[in-house]
Formats: C-alpha cells, structure tokens, sequence
C-alpha cells in the first residue's frame, strides 16, 4: 500500500500484521481521488472506519486541510499514527479512537468529503443513514462508500441520495449528496 498522488506520492504505507484491516487498493484510491479531483484541496475531510489510513493520508497528500481519522481498533490506530507520522501529515491529522456510530452522535465538527470504508459484512445503508443523521455534513459535502460488489449501494440514506457509483474489481465506490436536486459535483 502507498500514497498514489500528491506530495507524498510513492510513500508506502504499513497495515499492522495479522489484523482484520483490509486497505483500499492503491487502483481504488487513485480512481477515488480522480474523482473527487479538486474538491480534496484545502476540504476537511474524514475517514470513518479509517484502518491503517490509506485514504485519509492519500486526502492530506493531494492538499486536504484536515483529516480526522476514525476507528475503534488500537491495531489500526496505532498504524495510523505510524503513517501519518511517517508521511509527515501530523500537523493536519487528528486521529480519534471512537466507534464510527459513538463518534458522530457527539462531534460538532463539519466535513466537506466523509469517506466509509465499513466491514464487508455491514450493510453500507446503516453507516450512511448515521452520518447523514449526523449534521456533520457541510452543504456540498460529498459521502463515499466503499463496498462488497454483491451488495447493492442504496439509493438513498436518510437524506443522502447517490449520484454516481463506480467499479473496480470487487470493490464498489458509491458517491452520495445531500438532497435530490443537485449537480454532479465531479462534472464541470
């Protein structure tokens, strides 16, 4: 795993050994972040069920103004802080050990991208449904998750409605909007 773009293109990344994480793929990741182009400058942005943090640091490499980094596993985090250490992205990162549910009912803080990369064996519709629950989302704000190509990517959570949705293997990126009536923020 390593940094795909940016100013820290090239850099690899540490998994912590034997853990359950399952990084996105540097494929994934470059076609992520071709996407979102530059809306990832200068954006706050947050990595919900962050693993080692490959998405979060590809965000601060490519000019993310902060990357908050979620998860509840001291395996994972600890990779975390390795990363970010070892990228040079301290400064912009804040790292929180909280579940990704505990974590949105009690922060105040606003996001323009929320990248979700839960466990394949959770629904992608329940993790959505709790950030768009969340008010953390800043009116452009764009949702992505990452899922299972078997499961299906729900049309709408809550108040979120997808837009676009990609595929690259078995991996699925579904991109998510506030509201039914918008443009495509990746069309200019």
């Amino acid at each position: 795993m390593r940094v795909t773009g940016g100013i820290g293109k090239g850099r690899r990344l540490k998994v912590p050994p034997g853990s359950r994480v399952r990084p996105t793929s540097d494929k994934v990741k470059q076609a992520l972040f071709n996407i979102l182009g530059e809306k990832v400058k200068g954006a706050a942005f947050l990595d919900l069920y962050a693993g080692a943090g490959g998405v979060g640091i590809e965000a601060l490499s490519r000019g993310a103004e902060k990357v908050v980094f979620i998860d509840d596993s001291r395996d994972s985090l600890q990779a975390v802080k390795r990363n970010v250490e070892e990228t040079g992205f301290g400064e912009r990162a804040q790292i929180i050990p909280h579940r990704a549910e505990t974590f949105l009912r009690k922060t105040n803080e606003r996001f323009d991208i929320v990248f979700l990369d839960p466990p394949y064996s959770l629904e992608l519709e329940i993790p959505l449904a709790l950030v768009s629950e969340a008010e953390i989302l800043n009116p452009d704000a764009i949702v992505v998750g990452e899922h299972f190509k078997k499961q299906p990517s729900p049309k709408q959570a809550g108040r979120l409605m997808l837009y676009r949705e990609t595929q690259y293997g078995d991996t699925v990126l579904a991109f998510y909007k506030l509201g039914d009536d918008f443009q495509d923020p990746t069309v200019k």
